[in-house]
């Protein structure tokens, strides 16, 4: 009887045992599939693109015509973007081909850049005819190392779901084996890794965009002369922050980060309040502080968004900051986020930013990143506006109401800064920052303002 029951429990743990690995060979087939699915559609998709983007290219090198060596680029912009989302989508979490992203965010954004020029009337360059047929052919040479990976793919020997380790479980491989065929194992991607690290020695490519080599270099310019010591960095994050919490803060750890500020990155904890702690980075050059972030929960607010602003410039002033203007502001979870921009005479200098951060419950700073002010602030010779407030406004599509005008610096790609007149206007209920160059009277830039909880943003 005995011997009867433990055959019977015996054969019930191997039924069972059958059948989870059967359960969770169909989950992970499925999940194969999908991943499978999804590579597939995107590889073929970056193949696509590719391939789209260097016909558009070859076709502005071959027209004459700049109005369609415009469209051309234009659409060699839009399909260089899609092929790099693409790429961003591939199911490959143990190979990033990170010079392949960068190039093409490089061909966009370059074919972008010509395209703006061609639409003001200006004409290509010999030395951007001769940038523009490089990134031709370089897309050309992607996508024959893109057609070599098609052979894996089509062929079975490369699987996207095997990059994601998608797997039968071991114990009933041999039982599952029977009823369904095993996965075939990955391929090496050798056209991605070909690809990867021959565009890693492509020449820098200057103009200016936002991708331009050249600007991935820029140095910070408003950390002043000279380096600290690390004892000097704690000694300024501490006096920091003790003043944005009224608080009292010892030094838990201290490390270096290289970034486009290289830092002191230290972690603070209060004396007096044994979970609350601090992040803060201070630079090695000039002993600036470049961002703060306090981790404590914050409760119910007690004070409303003005409250914030008047706690906010405050401490602004109280930390070397004078006559900053509140320029947008949101709230999000119980803080309030306030951007300033600094102010030479009547501009606005929109390069030069802090953003700090107010907790709603009591008012503490809990957040502060100036790291735009750092990069961008300077001694600037401002020129003479050669436009007066009344011909910016002129240059308003009619119907269009102006609710007002000042002038402000603003940035623009490639790192550049032009003196404009900021027109605000409203449009049915729309609000919206029309740019007009303050020498030249073309528009610069559109923003439309977009009313968020607890204030406003731009887009």
């Amino acid at each position: 009887m005995a011997r009867r029951l433990s055959t019977i429990l015996l054969s019930l743990a191997l039924l069972l045992a059958i059948g989870w690995g059967l359960w969770e060979r169909a989950n992970r087939l499925t999940l194969a599939n999908a991943v499978e699915a999804g590579g597939q559609r995107d590889f073929y998709n970056l193949l696509n693109y590719v391939e789209q983007a260097q016909v558009s290219m070859g076709k502005s090198l071959a027209s004459s015509s700049p109005r369609q060596q415009a469209v051309h680029l234009t659409e060699a912009w839009n399909q260089a973007a899609a092929a790099q989302h693409s790429l961003s989508q591939l199911p490959t979490p143990g190979f990033k081909p990170v010079n392949t992203s960068k190039f093409l965010s490089q061909a966009s954004d370059y074919s972008n850049y010509l395209a703006q020029k061609l639409a003001r009337g200006e004409e290509m360059t010999p030395q951007e005819r001769q940038q523009l047929a490089s990134l031709r052919e370089e897309m050309g040479r992607l996508a024959a190392d893109l057609h070599q990976t098609e052979g894996q793919v089509t062929g079975k020997s490369v699987r996207w779901s095997s990059f994601y380790g998608i797997r039968m479980p071991s114990l009933p491989r041999t039982i599952a084996g029977r009823a369904l065929p095993v996965e075939a194992r990955p391929g090496p991607l050798d056209g991605f890794v070909n690809t990867d690290r021959r565009l890693q020695t492509l020449p820098s490519l200057n103009y200016d965009g936002p991708f331009s080599d050249h600007l991935e270099k820029q140095r910070p310019l408003g950390l002043g002369a000279g380096e600290v010591t690390q004892a000097e960095a704690e000694r300024r994050a501490l006096n920091f922050s003790n003043a944005a919490s009224n608080s009292n803060y010892r030094v838990q750890a201290t490390r270096t980060s290289n970034g486009r500020i290289p830092t002191f990155s230290l972690r603070l904890l209060d004396s007096r309040r044994p979970n609350v702690t601090i992040h803060i980075d201070v630079s090695k050059q000039g002993g600036q502080i470049v961002s703060l972030l306090n981790t404590r929960p914050v409760g119910a607010p007690t004070l409303d968004a003005a409250a914030a602003l008047e706690k906010a410039r405050a401490f602004l002033q109280a930390q070397g900051f004078p006559g900053m203007e509140p320029t947008y502001t949101v709230r999000t979870d119980n803080n309030q986020v306030i951007t300033f921009a600094a102010r030479e005479g009547d501009v606005i200098l929109y390069p030069d930013q802090v953003k700090v951060k107010v907790a709603l419950d009591n008012g503490e700073i809990t957040g502060w990143d100036a790291t735009p002010y750092y990069m961008a602030h300077h001694k600037r010779e401002l020129p003479r506006p050669k436009l007066t407030p009344e011909q910016a406004r002129a240059k308003i599509s009619p119907g269009i109401k102006v609710e007002g005008v000042k002038l402000a610096l603003i940035p623009l790609p490639g790192g550049q800064e032009k003196l404009t007149y900021e027109v605000k206007t409203k449009m049915d209920n729309t609000y919206y920052l029309t740019y007009i160059n303050a020498l030249t009277g073309e528009e610069e830039k559109v923003l439309q303002i977009i009313d968020v909880p607890g204030g406003q943003l731009t887009m």
